[in-house]
């Protein structure tokens, strides 16, 4: 049996689903209380300058790790976790999120307008998280390789536990501002680094990085890294717009409703993290394709029928969590959840594609969606503040998926059909394969603290 095959067998979609669909309804729940504490306790002006203070960081983890974690994640799932490997991955981490952390306090000051300078020392010291960030990012993608998704999904959720015990000490101690909460983001993220490597540390002491390894690591990271970095452009530009364009209070009701929008993609990342383990796992490029088709179809249906609810609940919901002052924030929420639809369908279908071996479309399709959102967004938010950037972001998402559905039909030749979720055969599986779900997902959440072996 080849390593592939073996990695096929060992994978089992419905506990993979079942696992990180639980962590992620543990993660947005435990999001939702952290956005509405930050949102009641700071108001808009602090939420904002919270929002300031982590947008740098944030990027950075997503376009900054060359991708190392899918490149872990790929070489793992086809070859197996070898302590090399291990070793390598983590000590790649670690040198990176150095490296990233020492570039952008350098760029700081240049990024920061006049008006919020006051946030630079606290910017800073927020970057000491990044090489714990990385680390967690690389062991996890390891865990997502091997198959290990009840570990992964363990290591998913437990900043975000930890960031609400965070808030709530500040507010118990009576120490609230923006600064006291970017703490807690810092030591929920070293914590977690610290945990997920003592996993394997036993690994790490008795090994060495290997350099061939490393630069194999690297090279095939680079390749996923354009669409990562682009994917990132695409997707967090419009706040690198409005805390240029617009002061800190408009910045906390678009911070708002960019929280509300991005509930949605606890919907979508289990099919992110689980689509791109099973089409690596192909080595037939038919096959990987209808693979990456059938978990596409899963993921429309799902984020789209959480969009239409979470539409539906958002004008009541902000007044009722969030309060009247942010009431402001509904229509540009609106036309961001609409963005976080097209954004999330098109994350599977550019996440499969790398995983395929068609890294090149995802850069192009977010590079194209990222030069309208420039060219269109900074004249609306001059214009309509931040309800104009949000619906320049929706139309550039929409713009990004086409491209990305586009190539795979008729570039790649993969029937139109096959993409369609609303199909019967697909509402049918969806339906037959849902209440296992549901079943796995309810036993795992009892249990969500117990690592589970892959299937064998």
């Amino acid at each position: 049996m080849s390593s592939s095959q073996a990695a096929q067998a060992r994978f089992s979609s419905k506990r993979a689903y079942a696992q990180t669909f639980a962590s992620t309804l543990v993660n947005r729940c435990f999001g939702v209380i952290s956005g509405i504490l930050a949102a009641r306790l700071l108001g808009p002006t602090g939420r904002g300058e919270l929002a300031v203070l982590i947008f740098l960081p944030t990027v950075l983890m997503t376009a900054g790790d060359l991708e190392l974690p899918r490149s872990l994640a790929f070489e793992v799932s086809r070859e197996g976790a070898l302590p090399q490997v291990v070793s390598s991955g983590f000590w790649l981490a670690i040198v990176m999120g150095c490296a990233q952390s020492a570039w952008l306090a350098l760029a700081l000051p240049f990024y920061l307008p006049a008006d919020k300078m006051h946030l630079l020392f606290a910017s800073r010291c927020l970057l000491a998280y990044l090489p714990a960030a990385f680390v967690t990012s690389a062991l996890t993608g390891i865990d997502q390789g091997r198959g290990r998704f009840g570990r992964f999904s363990l290591f998913l959720v437990l900043p975000g536990i930890l960031y609400v015990v965070a808030i709530l000490l500040a507010w118990g101690t009576g120490h609230v501002s923006p600064g006291v909460f970017a703490s807690g983001i810092f030591a929920s993220i070293v914590v977690t680094a610290v945990a997920r490597t003592a996993l394997d540390w036993d690994v790490l002491k008795q090994s060495k990085p290997d350099w061939a390894i490393s630069w194999k690591l690297l090279k095939r990271g680079f390749n996923y890294y354009l669409p990562a970095i682009s994917s990132a452009l695409l997707g967090r530009c419009d706040i690198f717009l409005i805390v240029r364009l617009l002061p800190a209070s408009a910045i906390g009701l678009y911070a708002v409703a960019q929280a509300i929008a991005v509930g949605q993609i606890g919907a979508i990342n289990p099919f992110i993290q689980v689509g791109f383990s099973a089409v690596a796992g192909h080595a037939d490029q038919e096959q990987a394709l209808k693979t990456l088709a059938r978990h596409f179809r899963f993921a429309a249906l799902a984020v789209i029928v959480v969009g239409l609810v979470a539409a539906a609940a958002t004008p009541l919901g902000i007044r009722l969590f969030f309060g009247a002052k942010f009431i402001g924030a509904t229509r540009a929420t609106l036309l961001l959840i609409g963005a976080t639809v097209f954004w999330g369908m098109a994350q599977v279908l550019d996440q499969g594609l790398r995983a395929a071996g068609h890294p090149r479309p995802g850069v192009f399709s977010n590079l194209l969606g990222a030069a309208l959102l420039f060219g269109v967004g900074i004249p609306a938010c001059s214009r309509l503040g931040i309800d104009g950037i949000a619906a320049a972001m929706l139309c550039a998402q929409f713009v990004s998926l086409l491209l990305l559905a586009g190539f795979l039909v008729l570039r790649l030749g993969l029937p139109t059909s096959l993409l369609w979720p609303f199909g019967q055969t697909t509402i049918s599986e969806v339906t037959a394969v849902g209440s296992q779900i549901m079943r796995r997902s309810l036993r795992f959440t009892r249990n969500l603290a117990v690592s589970e072996q892959p299937d064998a």
